[in-house]
């Protein structure tokens, strides 16, 4: 088992250097192109990976980490969202509003069309 550790520590190592280099973006890499780190390496195993630890990986030197993560507001469904409720309220009366006026117009016009109504009274008898 001592004889497979040594073995297990490259490998390890060599993995993490290669997945490490691989998620970096490439503008941040230091010294050395991507793909010359990815050779250095593979080709070295133990000192190709520790020297991308030490001298090629990004670091953020020179940036603040902010006290909280920068994250986006959540964004509210519909429904929970009083704003949203309040604009849709406002549609709806106006909507409503509209068709009061449409109807209101519409039974004014049918008075007009079937004429002046010649009923006296409340009894609806008409005038001799």
């Amino acid at each position: 088992m001592l004889r497979v550790l040594p073995i297990l520590v490259a490998l390890v190592l060599l993995v993490f250097s290669l997945v490490d280099l691989a998620q970096s973006p490439r503008d941040r890499v230091r010294v050395l192109p991507r793909w010359t780190w990815a050779l250095v390496i593979v080709f070295i195993p133990i000192a190709g990976a520790l020297t991308w630890l030490a001298l090629g990986r990004p670091t953020d030197e020179g940036t603040v980490m902010p006290v909280a993560p920068d994250v986006a507001p959540r964004q509210l469904a519909p429904d929970d969202d009083p704003e949203f409720l309040a604009r849709l309220r406002q549609e709806n009366q106006r909507a409503e509003d509209d068709r009061l006026r449409e109807w209101q117009a519409d039974l004014e016009r049918r008075e007009r069309e079937l004429g002046p109504d010649d009923s006296d009274g409340p009894t609806g008898t008409s005038k001799p």
